[in-house]
């Protein structure tokens, strides 16, 4: 593996107290006022995990994200945000995405008695939000994976019950993490080889590349949260965010590991990209002083400040296209 991403690794770390990484940033600096996430922290989880055996050093923090998810787990529910004085928020999602995630990070690190916990602690096995569904799948294919068939017929019911012959999709609208959704339709094809599972996972991703790529500029123009793009035919294209390239990049690498179909291995790279100024405003999203990544951009200028789920994605993306060199 190429030594280019060093300088994003240090950032993770200088970003990173012995509580967790901390949520957000002034400029590069961390915010402490702000507090953390265990949205973050598992995610910071998995990059470890992934790319520990190339960067030994991550193994040092390995703990710190781990211990930051089981002291997130309180009296039979998944906190989610933590205050800067280390008590926890009060108002959090019950069965949010941040289960997901943090199921996800377990099953990496095999932790089978937390992760026993936390999904026993669902009350549901389905969930009105495609994202929460998406990340579940995402989780169970490293355990209880016989359960993926639930949570991706969810998925599959409310894709069926928006698609038309011009939108091909499980909202009426196209918001953020958006190649999530295909991404869990991919994993649950991977795990149960359910043709339906594939068909809408490609017909989905296929419909997002045709409303984000473009052909002209070559490059993505990914939906901006000042509105999405909506089913009526509403196409926002700012604020974007980092997060979009990064599940992008992810969703794209596994498709091709799926098909072996060249153009979403060229997608892949293309989604990449954009954080090194493949984008609408030739913005380079990469601080070539710190390492972080910018949070975003409007239709103006980068906003300069460089938040742990920025890094994250990055890294995260780095390492799904790393796996196929």
């Amino acid at each position: 593996m190429s030594s280019n991403v060093r300088k994003q690794i240090n950032y993770l770390l200088k970003i990173t107290d012995k509580t967790g990484i901390i949520e957000h940033c002034l400029l590069d600096k961390p915010d402490y006022i702000e507090g953390y996430c265990v949205d973050d922290n598992a995610r910071a989880l998995q990059v470890c995990l992934r790319l520990k055996n190339n960067y030994p050093i991550l193994e040092k923090v390995l703990p710190t994200y781990f211990n930051f998810l089981k002291s997130a787990f309180q009296n039979g529910q998944l906190q989610n945000d933590l205050n800067s004085d280390l008590t926890w928020q009060k108002n959090f999602e019950i069965n949010g995405e941040h289960y997901g995630r943090t199921l996800a990070a377990l099953g990496e690190v095999n932790d089978k008695k937390l992760f026993d916990q936390i999904y026993s602690s669902l009350n549901c096995q389905s969930s009105p939000y495609p994202r929460v569904s998406a990340q579940i799948i995402c989780a169970l294919k490293y355990r209880h994976s016989t359960d993926i068939k639930l949570w991706a017929d969810s998925l599959v019911n409310q894709y069926l019950k928006e698609n038309t012959n011009s939108w091909h999709w499980f909202e009426s609208l196209i918001s953020y993490d958006n190649a999530r959704l295909p991404l869990a339709l991919l994993t649950a094809y991977q795990v149960t080889k359910n043709s339906q599972y594939l068909q809408i996972a490609l017909d989905s991703l296929d419909f997002l590349t045709e409303l984000t790529f473009n052909t002209k500029l070559d490059c993505f123009i990914f939906p901006g949260n000042r509105g999405w793009f909506t089913k009526s035919g509403q196409r926002n294209i700012f604020d974007q965010q980092p997060l979009e390239a990064g599940s992008a990049v992810e969703t794209y690498s596994l498709a091709f590991q799926i098909t072996k179909n060249k153009k979403y291995y060229d997608l892949a790279q293309k989604s990449f990209a954009w954080y090194s100024g493949k984008n609408v405003l030739k913005a380079n999203m990469i601080d070539s002083q710190s390492g972080g990544i910018y949070d975003g951009f409007n239709s103006q200028k980068v906003n300069q400040n460089q938040g742990a789920e920025s890094i994250l994605s990055y890294l995260l993306a780095y390492n799904a296209l790393e796996n196929f060199r």
